[in-house]
């Protein structure tokens, strides 16, 4: 194969792969954010996560995780999930639910490489390695960073009723 077939040939998937990410974040910023909350259990953390810690023992996510480019520099209707608005109670359950949204995404974005089954095994090969290596790190960031913000926000829930009962039962 000839040089010019071999960029020819990366451009062409570089356009696929491109038009796929912003189709599919597109499509899913359409969905309501109901939708993650009626679906939480689709994005459980399971007790063997250790709430993201394993993520992190595993990877040193905490290492690299600041490398990931923010996808609202790309498309401004994506939340930025770099760093909260505000610590409200309403803004926490926000960054979970875009979190949520964000790791659904990304699952999403690693069904098209079927496209290349049949395509020769060098082909297949790359387009796999390119799904995982531009899609996993930003799963396993999102099962490391949610886990951890959902706690605190579970926290902060269980203070707030605490207060709310006190002050009830003093009326």
């Amino acid at each position: 194969m000839t040089l010019r077939k071999v960029l020819k040939l990366g451009l062409i998937h570089s356009v696929f792969w491109t038009t796929v990410q912003l189709s599919l974040s597109n499509i899913m910023l359409r969905c309501p954010s109901s939708l993650f909350v009626r679906y939480a259990s689709v994005f459980k953390i399971w007790s063997w996560e250790k709430r993201g810690a394993l993520w992190n023992k595993l990877f040193r996510i905490n290492k690299w995780k600041h490398y990931i480019p923010e996808a609202a520099q790309f498309n401004y209707r994506i939340y930025n999930k770099r760093r909260l608005a505000s610590f409200k109670l309403e803004d926490i359950h926000f960054m979970i639910l875009e979190m949520r949204r964000a790791e659904l995404v990304h699952w999403l974005s690693m069904i098209p490489v079927v496209v290349f089954i049949k395509a020769p095994k060098y082909i297949l090969f790359i387009n796999f390695c390119y799904v995982i290596s531009a899609n996993l790190p930003i799963i396993l960031t999102q099962r490391y960073n949610r886990p951890r913000l959902e706690h605190y926000y579970q926290l902060r829930m269980k203070r707030g009723e605490r207060t709310c009962r006190k002050r009830k039962s003093s009326l």
